[in-house]
């Protein structure tokens, strides 16, 4: 766990150290990552199908649902955001109707930002990537393991600041990451901090869980 956090400080706030943090120039605020698209919603077209389908793999050992009940703002420790941005910032709610409850957490200066999204209302898991954003994206690919769960990463091409993952808890609910590296980072690949991002999400999920 310490070395997915390190190394997913040194890809969110790349290049923080060439000054003090009061001596950064403010930067407009970066867009939120989007986080709705981490898990598109079924067509209403036709009925949903029963998970896994579409490709993805079962969960064989899910974690119990219980786990998501807690507030997503509270998923991340203080700490662990400071890690990963650079500074102390709150967490702001950004649920969504069609997937379930979420938060996200920005640093103006370095825009860079991540969120957490659970996928608990389709009842489609990981499915729903697999039906929904394969189609959409150029870049789409298994992880993973991830804490011990089958995961996609995906963006709209493999230089994007942005990258989503998302992690199946189980066959019929999931948890997303959406990861944007500051301007500072353009060399680094943001599907890789956004990997290490989601395994500090599900290792935290994992211990409220006991396990």
């Amino acid at each position: 766990m310490a070395a997915a956090a390190t190394g997913a400080l040194l890809v969110l706030v790349a290049g923080c150290s060439d000054g003090a943090e009061g001596e950064a120039q403010p930067s407009p605020e970066p867009s939120a990552p989007a986080s709705d698209s981490t898990t598109a919603a079924p067509s209403t077209s036709a009925p949903a199908q029963e998970p896994p389908h579409s490709g993805a793999p079962a969960v064989t050992n899910p974690l119990p649902e219980s786990v998501l009940s807690a507030e997503p703002c509270d998923v991340v420790t203080p700490e662990q955001v400071t890690e990963l941005l650079g500074k102390s910032v709150e967490g702001t709610d950004r649920d969504l109707d069609e997937l379930g409850e979420g938060c996200e957490w920005k640093n103006p200066q370095r825009m860079s930002a991540f969120d957490v999204q659970y996928d608990t209302v389709m009842r489609q898991g990981l499915s729903s990537a697999y039906a929904n954003s394969q189609p959409q994206m150029e870049h789409f690919e298994a992880t993973g393991p991830i804490q011990g769960f089958p995961a996609v990463e995906y963006n709209n091409d493999q230089g994007d600041l942005t990258c989503h993952v998302v992690v199946g808890l189980a066959d019929e609910y999931s948890v997303g990451t959406a990861v944007t590296l500051g301007q500072d980072a353009e060399m680094q690949d943001s599907c890789e901090a956004a990997n290490q991002v989601a395994d500090i999400i599900v290792g935290n999920l994992k211990n409220n869980a006991g396990g």
